[in-house]
């Protein structure tokens, strides 16, 4: 059900900023990558999800309308780990962790078998809906101690959306309201 992010492009990205770190680039500084509190993921919460999904979905498509589903961070983040554990896509992250707030997303992963080193890395976005699909804003985004700067930025704003797309979800998205816990 799902294809990942092209390796290629996340190998060239992660090189790109190992390099960076270890030339202690000075104009792009060092960053912080904030502080998360995990969620406590479940296989079956993930599952539970997916059957909601597919539900309302099926239903909508039935008498010819459009549907809303409401999903916590805590159910996208179960979901998300499961399709890693799965090897769905061969996603090179561990450790995801997914949360809402107030008109933003955070994602927190370990990227792994990219770089020579474990790349800890977060990324804050906005969402909205654009010609029926999401488009993602990457408002921040750090690998390690360093700040990924603006072009690379809007790279993984397009990488993002792309790979969403790559899930052939069938969806003509009209609205997201993403709010502190949930996405609507």
């Amino acid at each position: 059900m799902s294809r990942a992010l092209p390796r290629g492009v996340l190998v060239g990205m992660a090189v790109t900023i190992v390099l960076l770190q270890a030339s202690s680039c000075c104009c792009l500084g060092r960053a912080a990558i904030p502080a998360m509190t995990p969620h406590s993921t479940s296989t079956d919460l993930a599952y539970q999800m997916r059957e909601r999904f597919n539900t309302s979905k099926a239903e909508a498509w039935a008498r010819g309308g459009a549907f809303t589903i409401e999903v916590s961070d805590r159910e996208l983040t179960s979901y998300v780990v499961m399709l890693l554990q799965s090897g769905a896509g061969e996603f090179p992250a561990r450790d995801m962790q997914i949360q809402f707030g107030d008109g933003h997303v955070d994602i927190w992963a370990t990227f792994i078998q990219v770089a020579p080193t474990e790349l800890p890395s977060y990324v804050r976005a906005t969402l909205e809906a654009v010609d029926g699909r999401l488009v993602f804003h990457v408002l921040q985004a750090n690998s390690g101690p360093v700040a990924v700067p603006g072009a690379m930025r809007e790279m993984l704003s397009r990488i993002l959306g792309d790979t969403l797309d790559e899930l052939e979800l069938g969806l003509d998205i009209q609205r997201v309201q993403v709010v502190p816990g949930r996405i609507v």
